[in-house]
């Protein structure tokens, strides 16, 4: 409990990796994909972008919470990954805590993931609790929207102003031009001063939260690659503010004195470019696209601004006939700024989204891509009321002209603020996707379920260290790509060669030298060999790697591997056989060796006989009641346990005659026993459970004598036994919710708990690595117990009603358990941490227990529905390009986007087409 507990306290400081903004984590060594050999002395971390390694560290924490690395980090290949080092790691689960300060937009983004090393697997019931997770990073975003309006508010005025305004024919205002004129100077200073101090105002805002962040003084963050962006960012604010000085001390503006401010504020918004997600990248393309984009919206939005806060105001102050003549004037010329910037946005936006992520899923299913498309719901409105402007206003406008009724510049003001208050909306979505997780730092969030290609280890020889990485690591065709170096991660310097045998020796397959390529050679670097691997079938491999040597002698390391399917890659067909007896409850199978399925009947005083052969059933009766659990001896004889009458007893396979026994009565004599169990050991005794009572009791058939076992304290009531390789007898007990067993020899009891206790452990199984897997029958579960570490992990099952019960092991060391308040049956592989559930056609089964045939056959027992079925494994070979792929019919990112853009590009063709004919049109009507 208490390693479980130190675990969530870390993870839910920090959460999971793949959940905050950007830098996201892309890769971890050690990962949760598969254990990482013993030995293991290096933590990696892969990261989406730069990280600040003065204030970037990784930290390695035991089970008991203790931290355990050198306290060396530093950059492993580059800036954009970590490594910190470690004393060589034993059998167990660790847990690595990340804390990076990204260099692109100086977001400190702290993290953790857990790894399992050795014979050990990572419960994903610890996977699966919800931890708070920062997709967005609210106060950034709150410090930058000031900004993102101010900016956005100065460049779209000064450029629509020397656009629009001054290219605008004022012979028609000429009379009053000098007025406005002033007036216009006075508007444009005013709207462009707040602006400015939005920007000012957001530049302190975002030191004073980076300074809060990194718990360091202003100076500091000063001196860091994000503080080198803000700094710049603050000069040119301040050069600005001195800008507009200057100008306000002028009465009128000229394009002579607003051109310093254009310039300024270009170089304004590329600060915004520089610490945005085009910049994480990396690549110059999204960079230099994240800046048009950031252009033209400003363009467009503070033109906007400009039109409402500066110009309609200036208009106000002319005769009204000319008024609502300029305003007319001035739409279609808006117009024209506008389309323009709509149609690099539309360019520039999706193009810019395919470099930042192309996978339409993971943009629908994140919230950034919900953003986007709020966004551009926000757009399309802003949208939909300039074309009200030019086909509703300016028409009927232009209907009126000649009567002289026309009525402009009243509907323009108001309509223009419901375009500034969605333009102010828009902008506050720009600075939370700004300060956002793209959807793959969202989505990829570490899942128990997920099936994870490719088999990753790093071994060494006395010199030589090995990193290898197969893939897909199925049976078939597989690369498999070798760095060879020294422990330091330097190239050896007398080796440039590499052989590669695999072989089988269960199968008589003698080794087969597998052609090996120098793919990568630079130097001080390991090198790189890849080559194609073939594994002709599922089952146990020897692969030999040899590091030629030609100053030294050549070092080699034999793996031992287990390739096997991936649930997610195996096909399953369920064969059901009904009981003759309609009255017939089939309770428990077992399998014996000679191709017959023995079933206990819960409802009768008979066994049936199943055989694979004929696949017809035989019932044979006896003098009792019912048949419960089922085991076999050293004898081939099948014995079983009638609980209502107190006894045991067994029948010979090869005769059919059928002996039964009484269970002596036992204390407290008060109470009938209640006999449930059976097992055989080694030494043909019998051992049995009685499940009222604290006691096993050991028959001899031999002597015929029972032998009591009391176990320790009264809730301990014995139920599922098994047998270990050793012969001690295993036991559950489901009050105490132990597990426990018996020296054969001498009785001697060794007991076992786990925190929390484990919940009704009322079926037992080894595997074939010695692990002893328990079904937690009321816990939602099963669990694997190590002998030998004494460990407990959990395994959560994804159907909380399901109740798991009897378990088998399959062909390829999968772990089968029954549900049997479900009509489903779970599979979970201990190897890749992956667990499915495969339906059962008929309804109301009732599965209960599960045995294995003699080809490794899944088989189960539907009590309720009278039958019993068997599991058709059929494996589906894995091609290595489907693992990059999810389906030829996936909607592509480039089939969205293309025809979108490309009929965006022809809309707004088509409107600054007309825009242009309406301007003539209007020049040519108002100037006449």
């Amino acid at each position: 409990m208490k390693k479980i507990a130190i675990i969530l306290l870390i993870l839910s400081s920090v959460s999971i990796p793949f959940v905050y903004a950007h830098p996201f984590t892309e890769e971890t060594i050690p990962s949760l994909a598969s254990s990482s050999p013993a030995g293991t002395t290096e933590v990696i971390v892969y990261y989406s972008e730069r990280v600040d390694i003065d204030f970037s560290e990784i930290k390695v924490f035991d089970s008991e919470g203790n931290q355990i690395d050198n306290k060396d980090t530093s950059y492993y290949e580059g800036e954009v990954s970590l490594i910190v080092t470690t004393p060589p790691l034993e059998d167990g689960i660790y847990t690595a805590s990340t804390k990076v300060l990204s260099k692109v937009d100086g977001h400190l983004v702290p993290s953790a993931f857990l790894f399992a090393v050795g014979d050990v697997e990572i419960d994903p019931s610890l996977l699966d609790q919800e931890r708070p997770s920062e997709i967005i990073f609210l106060p950034e975003a709150g410090a930058r929207f000031p900004g993102i309006i101010g900016q956005t508010i100065v460049l779209g005025a000064v450029i629509a102003s020397l656009m629009i305004w001054g290219t605008q024919n004022k012979q028609l205002i000429k009379e009053e031009l000098e007025k406005i004129e002033n007036f216009h100077h006075g508007k444009f200073m005013s709207i462009t001063g707040i602006g400015l101090m939005l920007v000012f105002i957001s530049d302190i805002l975002m030191l004073a939260i980076q300074t809060i962040r990194l718990e360091i003084s202003p100076i500091v963050v000063i001196g860091t690659d994000f503080g080198t962006i803000w700094l710049a960012r603050m000069i040119i604010t301040i050069i600005l503010l001195g800008i507009w000085f200057g100008m306000d001390k002028r009465k009128s503006l000229s394009k002579k004195n607003q051109i310093p401010m254009l310039i300024v504020s270009l170089g304004l918004i590329s600060t915004t470019s520089l610490i945005g997600h085009g910049a994480a990248t990396g690549q110059m393309a999204p960079l230099v696209l994240d800046y048009i984009h950031n252009l033209v919206a400003a363009v467009w939005i503070g033109g906007i601004f400009y039109f409402v806060f500066a110009l309609l105001p200036t208009f106000s102050q002319l005769r009204e006939k000319n008024r609502e003549k300029m305003s007319l004037l001035l739409i279609p010329r808006f117009s024209i700024a506008f389309i323009i910037s709509v149609g690099i946005v539309i360019i520039t936006g999706p193009t810019l989204m395919w470099f930042l992520e192309s996978d339409v899923g993971l943009i629908t299913e994140s919230v950034y891509g919900q953003l986007i498309i709020l966004k551009i719901t926000i757009a399309a409105m802003m949208i939909g009321l300039g074309g009200f402007f030019q086909f509703k206003v300016q028409k009927n406008a232009e209907k009126n002209f000649q009567s002289g009724k026309i009525s402009v510049h009243r509907k323009l003001k108001r309509s223009l603020k419901v375009d500034v208050t969605l333009g102010i909306v828009l902008l506050g979505i720009v600075a939370l996707l700004a300060n956002g997780t793209l959807p793959a730092g969202e989505i990829q969030k570490v899942d128990a379920q997920e099936v994870v290609y490719g088999f990753k280890t790093i071994e060494f020889t006395e010199n030589v260290k090995f990193d290898i990485d197969i893939s897909p690591f199925s049976s078939g065709t597989n690369t498999i790509l070798v760095k060879v170096s020294d422990f330091e991660g330097n190239q050896l310097y007398d080796s440039n060669q590499l052989k590669v045998k695999v072989s089988n020796p269960s199968k008589a397959i003698s080794p087969i030298e597998v052609p090996m390529e120098l793919i990568k050679q630079n130097e001080g670097k390991p090198l790189e060999f890849q080559g194609e691997l073939t594994f002709g079938f599922s089952g146990e491999w020897l692969v030999e790697i040899e590091a030629q040597r030609t100053e030294n002698a050549s070092e080699s390391k034999l793996l031992n591997l287990l390739v096997k399917p991936r649930l997610g890659d195996i096909q399953t067909q369920i064969i059901e056989y009904e009981l003759p007896d309609k009255d017939a409850k089939p309770l428990f199978p077992i399998y014996d060796g000679h191709n017959s399925i023995w079933i206990s009947d819960a409802n009768a005083s008979r066994i049936w006989q199943f055989s694979l052969d004929s696949q017809k059933f035989s019932s044979y009766s006896f003098d009792g009641l019912v048949t419960t659990f089922l085991t076999q001896d050293n004898k081939g004889r099948i014995w079983f346990v009638d609980p209502p009458r107190n006894q045991i007893g067994f029948i010979d396979t090869q005769t059919k005659q059928i002996t039964t026994k009484t269970i002596p009565k036992l204390d407290p004599v008060i109470s009938d026993n209640t006999p449930l169990f059976i097992k055989a050991d080694f030494d043909g005794n019998i051992w049995i459970t009685i499940i009222n009572k604290d006691r096993i009791v050991k028959y001899s058939p031999e002597t015929d004598e029972f032998e009591e076992i009391v176990l320790s304290g009264k809730e301990n009531l014995p139920f599922a036994l098994t047998i270990d390789n050793d012969g001690k007898i295993w036991y559950s007990t489901t009050g105490a919710g132990k597990i426990g067993y018996i020296e054969p020899k001498t009785n001697k009891i060794t007991e076992f708990s786990a925190e929390p206790p484990l919940q009704g452990p009322e079926a037992l199984l080894f595997d074939d690595d010695g692990n002893l897997w328990i079904a937690e029958h009321t816990g939602l579960g099963i669990a694997k117990f190590n002998p030998v570490l004494e460990t407990f992990d959990r395994i959560s099952i994804p159907n909380e009603e399901a109740l798991p019960f009897g378990m088998t092991l399959d062909k390829y060391g999968n772990i089968w358990f029954a549900q049997h308040t479900v009509d489903k049956i779970g599979a979970y592989d201990p190897d890749n941490n992956n667990l499915i559930e495969v339906p059962v056609p008929t309804e109301s089964t009732f599965v209960q227990f599960m045995t294995s045939d003699g080809d490794d056959n899944v088989w189960f027992v539907e009590q309720q529905a009278n039958k019993i079925g068997t599991v058709k494994i059929t494996e589906t070979p894995v091609i290595a390009s489907q693992i990059q792929t999810t389906g030829g019919s996936e909607l592509k990112y480039t089939e969205i986007a293309s025809p979108l853009i490309a009929l965006g590009i022809i809309a707004t063709s088509l409107f600054y087409v007309k825009s242009i004919q309406d301007k003539r049109r209007l020049n040519s009507l108002i100037n006449s």
